[in-house]
């Protein structure tokens, strides 16, 4: 029963953490400060997938979370070296921010996955 619990509470999570951060965003009408969605998302989407993992597996994913994040930071700090030839710390920031929430995304749905295979 328990694990049938955290398997659903992770798409729940996920869903709704989502759709209020779209709320969020549309009611206080942050696209206008050059905010999205995504900006919101990404800390809470972290935090979800380190909660789940800890609760469901024997190790939680974090390193493995940690380990992308940072092959990320260097592959986009490489493309913004060699293909801008230029290094602006918050264009990187913000770019590695929301290429951050969609590793984040792929890899919580990836956990969501392993989590629904598991007996």
């Amino acid at each position: 029963m328990g694990m049938i619990l955290m398997k659903l509470a992770s798409i729940l999570l996920l869903i709704l953490t989502l759709v209020v951060c779209i709320i969020i965003t549309k009611l206080f009408r942050l696209k206008k400060l050059g905010r999205n969605f995504a900006d919101l998302a990404f800390p809470v989407l972290v935090f979800e997938y380190y909660l789940i993992t800890a609760k469901t597996f024997t190790h939680n994913f974090l390193p493995r979370l940690g380990l992308a994040l940072s092959v990320l930071a260097i592959i986009l700090v490489f493309f913004f070296l060699l293909k801008k030839r230029s290094f602006y710390y918050p264009k990187f920031i913000k770019f590695f921010w929301r290429a951050g929430f969609l590793l984040t995304l792929v890899m919580y749905i990836e956990m969501i996955t392993e989590l629904l295979v598991q007996k």
